[in-house]
Parts: structure tokens; sequence; C-alpha cells
């Protein structure tokens, strides 16, 4: 009887082998580009070697050739009366121990720190309580904890001038480089209307220069959305501009008015999600309403979904607020909070906020299901989060600070692969 033995390796040959794998660049790249961001953040901790590979921007372009969809949202909880505090609420309904942001502790601005703006990964952040001309503004990375502190641009070379809007631009499939749009306010124009004036800055070149000449608008500068190329923003309420910012060519167009008009002050939606435009209004206590977005060619707002909320209301009755009357807009206590674009189209979902909880709304099944229950005493018919609050997470490995020149040549100029996700 002939016994087989199975010939074992030794610790030394697998640990050779191990750094055999490990000085094959390209080798190495090619394992690496199949695994998941957290698990490559941890790893940026091996040596020196993997730091400079996975940090390199080649390399984060090569591991996402496509925009990643959110996963989860930043509800910001702004008080003057403490520090502003953020509540994450994961998409797949299941809450880790460790989120990915509580508050915003990246650096210690006396003044405290929040949100302004996100954009694709990257968290557009600002002192909470300052004056305008006293804020410090951030680019955060979230995924990675990194961020780059702006310089503050020449608003407007007076003392009238005003800060009326910051928006974070950044498109990875692009450029690993984002730009920062600043909306000064120069004073009133004598026909009517604000005077203002657009000063751009790159995180390229590491400093601001100022675009076009001064304009006149009636635009809620505020809340600025990137899509296409472009900032966009809507009315004020007071006119019926409605305005986009083109960052390359630096022409400043005009989006045309949704069939159901435009709303800044009651229960709206204006935002990007996957490379869409959207934009809900709506009118009074209505359940039924239309979800429109944008045109690339900005030709129409066309409907996208219709929406009913009425088996929301019914599985969840304390949206009722019964000391209202039923005719008022605030009779339903629910707002929303984002839109969510998927992979697939019947991936694609609302988030709405009721009292107390978080709800999924499936956009094409009609489907729905609590995905978060907000901690503390729920008032009845109360909402803690303003719609405008809620900001998308987007898992990224993109680079706030400046990138040296010559940075990644190292890495090949296409991909070797297709993604494995």
């Amino acid at each position: 009887m002939r016994t087989k033995i199975k010939a074992s390796r030794t610790a030394d040959e697998v640990q050779s082998s191990a750094q055999i794998v490990a000085s094959i660049d390209d080798l190495l790249k090619e394992i690496l580009l199949r695994l998941p961001i957290k698990s490559l953040i941890r790893f940026k901790l091996v040596s020196k070697q993997w730091h400079s590979l996975i940090t390199n921007p080649r390399f984060c372009r090569l591991h996402n050739p496509n925009p990643n969809p959110a996963v989860g949202l930043f509800l910001h909880c702004l008080s003057y009366r403490a520090r502003p505090w953020i509540e994450y609420v994961p998409f797949s309904g299941i809450k880790s121990g460790n989120p990915p942001l509580r508050k915003l502790k990246f650096f210690k601005d006396p003044k405290g720190i929040r949100i302004v703006h996100s954009c694709n990964g990257l968290l557009l952040c600002s002192s909470f309580q300052a004056r305008d001309n006293n804020r410090t503004y951030y680019v955060y990375n979230p995924t990675t904890n990194k961020f780059s502190a702006l310089p503050k641009p020449a608003v407007g070379g007076g003392i009238s001038a005003k800060i009326d809007g910051m928006s974070l631009a950044f498109d990875p499939t692009k450029s690993p480089y984002y730009k920062v749009v600043c909306v000064q306010r120069l004073g009133l124009h004598m026909v009517g209307g604000n005077l203002y004036q657009f000063e751009v800055y790159s995180s390229e070149t590491g400093s601001w220069i100022k675009c076009g000449e001064p304009f006149t608008s009636q635009v809620n500068f505020e809340d600025g959305i990137y899509w296409n190329g472009a900032i966009h923003w809507t009315s004020n309420g007071t006119g019926r501009d409605s305005l986009y910012f083109n960052i390359d060519n630096q022409m400043l167009g005009v989006m045309p008015i949704p069939p159901i008009g435009w709303d800044c002050i009651n229960n709206y939606y204006f935002g990007e999600s996957f490379d869409h435009l959207h934009y809900i209004k709506i009118v009074g206590p209505e359940l039924h309403f239309d979800v429109y977005e944008m045109r690339r060619d900005y030709s129409e707002w066309f409907i996208k979904y219709n929406v009913d909320l009425s088996p929301v209301v019914s599985a969840y009755p304390e949206i009722i607020r019964n000391y209202i009357r039923p005719t008022s807009s605030c009779y339903y206590a629910c707002s929303i909070f984002s839109l969510v674009r998927g992979e697939k189209e019947e991936d694609s979902f609302l988030v709405l906020q009721i009292p107390g909880k978080a709800i999924r709304y499936n956009l094409v099944y009609q489907t729905f299901e609590t995905i978060c229950e907000f901690a503390g005493v729920v008032t009845p018919g109360g909402l803690r989060f303003r719609g405008t609050d809620g900001f998308q997470y987007i898992e990224s490995l993109s680079c706030v600070n400046k990138i040296k020149k010559g940075a990644g040549a190292d890495m090949p100029p296409s991909p070797p692969l297709v993604s494995p996700r």
C-alpha cells in the first residue's frame, strides 16, 4: 500500500510568495482594484508602496471608472445653541456601530463646522457661527477623513459685498480636480435686483479667479446643484429666473421653468443623483405628485415618475396632523430628504422624513419601508430636520489636497481590465 504524501509549503515559502506579489506593482494593482473602498482605506497602512499606489489619482479613477451610487444620507441638525451634529441614514436600513460621520471633527474650528454642499463623494463645509466674510470653507472627504482648507476669496473689493452662495463642482470620471463656485453679491442694481459676480476656486491651481462680468438676477444662490458640468440655481420666489453656470466655458444660461412652476419656500425638492437632475413641487396637502427630470440639452422638464403617498399615510398614521385643517399645506408631517437613482431603474427611490423615522419609497414599484428610526423624543406631528438638511454620501478615494504635478505618471492611461463591479 502506497501512502501519498502531500507536500506542504513552509512559512518562509509562503512569505516569499507574498513578497513577490507585493513587489510586482502591476499584479498588486490588479488585486487591489478588485477590493472594496473600505478595505483599501485599511490597506493604505500596510506600507509606503501600498499607500502610494492606493492614493494615486489614476488608481482612484481605475477603481471607479463610473460614478458610485449613493449609499447613505448625512442629515445635518443645525442649532445655534449647540454645535452641529449629524445623523447618518444608510440606504440599506442596516445601521452599523461605526457610521462614517457623526460630527465634523476633522478641524478644530472655534465656530463649529457645518455641511454646505455634497458632490460625488466630497463635502463642502464651512464655519458655522461666523459672519460671511469670516467663514472658513473646507473640502472634506468623509471616506478617507482628509480635508483641505480653502483660501478666502477676494470678496467684491468693497465693504458691502457678501457671499450669497458657495457650491462644489466635482466629477471624478473627468478629472481628479474639483472646483468651488462662489457667488458674491456686490449690491443693489439701479434697474432692480441684485448685482452679482462669480469667482471660481480650482484645486489644480489652488487659487481663485473671477469669471465673467457682474450680472443681475433674482435667484436663490444658497443651494446650488452640480449637474451636466454646471451649477444650477432656482428662482428665489421674487422672480422667474433659474440659472446655470457652465464651469468649463464660464457661460451663464437659463433653465426652462417646470410646467408646475418654481417654489423655493414650501415643500419642494431640487437635486441631482447619478447624473440626473430632478425637481419636485408638492402643492398643498397633496399626496399625489410628479417627479420632473431635466433633459441634458435644457430643452424641457419632463415627468419621470408619478408618486402616490396614500399607502404611506395609511401605514404611518402619525403623519397626519389632526390639530391642523385638512386643507392646510402643513396637514401631513412629511418632507423629501432626497431622490436617489440606482444603477438599475427599479432601484430608484425617495427618502422621506416622517415624525421620528426615515422612509424609503421605491419610485418604480411604489413600495416602501422604514430605513431609520431617529433616537430621542418624537414630538407629535414634528419633523426633526429641514428638507434641505440631507446630503448624499458616496464612497470615494478622491484626493482633496492639491495633487502634485506628475502624480500617477506610472499608471496606465486607460483601464487594463473591466471593473469587477
